[in-house]
């Protein structure tokens, strides 16, 4: 999200609009990769088509190996007017005494969003565009920047300038610059540093510093090297992919970082900016866009879906109400209604809708994804309601094969039932390389690889989707994930430890009956892949525990075979724990280094956790399909060690999860872990901003949670605090 806002928007006059129905003149223009939408003239809904190819091409060329490509076209809303403008803009921007906006870019996993004012005086009214435009290129490819570099180069390309003959890239910018001559510098080292943990990140004043530091140094590097014919920039990023430490890689990009900063400093008061210039036209063909005129019920469509998209859902829903009024058979009215009841987590409703979408369009890939995750996230557990969801998701896929959360949601779909494993870690390996810039992807991805027992792949996921972070709470995601992840491994060696007895057959023995001595050339056979044996329903409702023997050989190539059950327990756990046996592997029994068969004899213990066993097996299984309800109950009984050993980092997962989901209660409960005794005025952002939103969900006991805070709070404090409030996603 573009932080320095100041520059990008005029001051807001004049009362809040509403989202109601509107009787302007609307028209389309279809281009190749864009959707313009506008209440001005065909002149210059034609323009803002024309620049917004023309951006997207000299983004392809500066970036050739960036796939820009989405499965659907860019929807631009570009109103002509501050009425029309402040009629879908983001709620939060309606605050008196606020800034306007001018530009907003929206990302979202089916569709990219522009809102845009035409022909805004004082400031060039694309450059919000470009610089988000640039983190949306960043996004699709698959190298990780460190934060300085990532928005300077963003900065960079915001002020390109392209007119008819020639494209102008890296022009000066006087904001900036201004910022540079008013502000001390930041030493590379605390620059190189800023993450997203920072203050230099997400305090005003601090991140103006950072934003224009950055900036400048991007620019102070390149323009190097376009004069020495270098390409250390180039190098630096070839470096970071290695996993070379950003430090290191960038003294052997950039030379002695002293020296460096010696040299920037002096060549940052009254710099020059290079321009470069790419004479001719940027050959988009204005011949092959497409110009129609609108309905009122077509211009409110997009306007209804924008504004369920930028969190203005009661407007939306209004607006989706009226056209539903006017023309029962919308489909995209329907598709609209659904995913408000998705994000207010009412998935009866959003189910309803999507069925009802779907009788009238099959083919509507949106309505087919809402209705499966919102049965998933109802927790639909019955054998009809599963084959629905599958193969809605399979559908999904059919229809638009770039959507990578339809690949995510059925992987995560198999993982959670413990089936279709092998397809499950494909389904994640397409989802990302078609979102290889989503670090929520790769935690889902990491989730697989868990459930397949691949601890280290796992983490080295994790640990590429905390580089590729961009917020503060992705990171923390990530990092609750990967703590989680430890956790579980340091607990499933100990339970391996308690639960599992190998006991390889030797044929010599002493006459004490020990097993003699084995020499470090030999070794016995070792589990290395070991999903544990499932309860099944039988078992879980008689509350089983016991022992179940088994009896099997490990080939020289750690394949298992002839398991057979030696002590039988029934409830259908002995066919359950040969078919699960039967999938493990084995590192084979080695004499004097060799791999040859041997044969084991296994113990596998079944103990139900105390108390209310099926209660918990119950919110397991919701949980694990996402209901935040469930999410919370058993954080709470991790947290307090009821009915399950002791979790913290896997209760603060499950915490964390249903608060992001909505849920007031989760949303307090994180206030509340945030804020403390109130001790530490480091955590009243934080704190603040999850009272507040559990508050807006219907929390009655965080209003005097809010008013205590807003009491403490410096003002620096609660505009921070706000701003994450507002902050539209990136």
């Amino acid at each position: 999200m573009l932080k320095r806002i100041a520059l990008l928007l005029s001051v807001l006059a004049g009362a809040v609009c509403s989202a109601t129905a509107q009787t302007d003149t609307w028209l389309e223009v279809r281009t190749p990769h864009f959707d313009i939408v506008t209440n001005s003239n065909e002149k210059e809904g034609r323009r803002a088509a024309h620049q917004f190819e023309s951006m997207r091409t000299v983004f392809q060329r500066v970036f050739p190996d960036a796939d820009l490509d989405t499965a659907q076209p860019m929807l631009i809303l570009a109103v002509q007017d501050k009425h029309a403008l402040e009629a879908i803009e983001p709620v939060e921007y309606h605050t008196p005494g606020q800034l306007g906006l001018i530009g907003y870019f929206l990302q979202s996993p089916e569709k990219n969003y522009v809102l845009i004012l035409l022909n805004a005086t004082g400031t060039h009214p694309y450059g919000p565009i470009y610089h988000e435009y640039a983190h949306f290129v960043f996004s699709r490819s698959h190298q990780w920047m460190p934060l300085w570099l990532t928005e300077g180069i963003a900065e960079f390309y915001q002020n390109t300038e392209i007119l008819d003959d020639r494209v102008r890239i890296g022009k000066g910018d006087p904001y900036l610059q201004s910022v540079l001559d008013r502000n001390l510098l930041l030493p590379l080292s605390t620059l190189f540093a800023v993450d997203q943990h920072s203050s230099y990140y997400h305090e005003q004043d601090k991140g103006s510093i950072f934003y224009a530091e950055s900036w400048a140094l991007t620019h102070y590097l390149k323009d190097k090297d376009d004069l020495d014919g270098t390409h250390r920039i180039n190098d630096f990023l070839d470096l970071l992919q290695r996993n070379v430490d950003p430090t290191d890689a960038a003294t052997q990009a950039f030379g002695d970082l002293d020296t460096l900063e010696l040299n920037f400093r002096k060549a940052v008061v009254g710099m020059h900016y290079n321009v470069t210039e790419v004479s001719g036209s940027t050959d988009v063909d204005d011949s092959s866009f497409i110009v129609q005129p609108l309905t009122q019920i077509q211009a409110d469509t997009y306007r209804a879906e924008f504004l369920a998209h930028d969190g203005r859902e009661s407007d939306a829903r209004s607006l989706a109400q009226s056209i539903l009024h006017d023309d029962p058979s919308s489909v995209a009215a329907r598709e609209v209604l659904g995913y408000i009841a998705f994000r207010e987590l009412n998935f009866d409703e959003s189910r309803k809708w999507c069925q009802e979408a779907l009788k009238l369009d099959p083919a509507n890939f949106m309505a087919h994804y809402l209705f499966a995750v919102s049965s998933l996230r109802k927790g639909m557990s019955d054998k009809g309601s599963q084959a629905a969801v599958e193969e809605s998701l399979r559908t999904v896929i059919k229809l638009n094969p770039s959507f990578f959360e339809g690949y995510d949601a059925l992987a995560i779909f198999y993982t959670t039932r413990g089936t279709k494993l092998t397809e499950a870690r494909e389904l994640m390996d397409k989802a990302v390389q078609l979102a290889p810039g989503v670090p929520e992807v790769r935690i889902d991805q990491s989730q697989v690889l868990i459930t397949m027992n691949n601890a280290k792949e796992a983490t080295e996921t994790l640990e590429v989707a905390l580089k590729m972070s961009h917020t503060p709470e992705q990171v923390a995601a990530v990092e609750r994930v990967l703590q989680s992840l430890k956790t579980y491994n340091a607990e499933r060696a100990r339970n391996q430890a308690h639960n599992s007895t190998y006991m390889a057959g030797h044929d010599a023995q002493s006459k004490s009956g020990t097993v003699p001595a084995t020499p470090a050339a030999n070794s016995p056979a070792r589990a290395i892949y070991s999903p544990d044996v499932e309860y099944t329903a039988e078992a879980r409702a008689s509350k089983f525990e016991g022992d179940c023997v088994l009896s099997l050989v490990v080939g020289a190539d750690g394949k298992p075979n002839n398991v057979v059950v030696t002590k039988k327990i029934g409830f259908g756990m002995d066919e359950r724990a040969v078919e699960t046996v039967s999938t493990w592997k084995f590192e084979p029994a080695r004499q004097r280094g060799k791999p040859v068969p041997t044969h084991l004899n296994l113990t596998l213990h079944f103990k139900m956790y105390s108390g209310d066993a099926q209660k918990f097996l119950d919110l397991s299984q919701k949980a694990r399909m996402g209901d935040p309800a469930s999410e919370f109950e058993l954080a709470n009984a991790f947290f307090e060690g009821r009915d399950i050993p002791k979790d913290e980092a896997q209760g603060m997962t499950l915490l964390e999860r249903s608060a992001r989901s909505g849920y007031s209660k989760a949303q307090f409960q994180m206030g509340e872990r945030s804020y403390g005794d109130g001790s530490d005025s480091d955590n009243y952002v934080v704190a603040y901003v999850w009272f507040v939103q559990a508050q807006r969900n219907g929390s009655d006991e965080a209003q005097a949670k809010v008013t205590e805070l807003e009491s403490r709070m410096t003002p620096d404090q609660l505009t921070e605090a706000r701003k994450r409030l507002a902050s539209p996603q990136k």
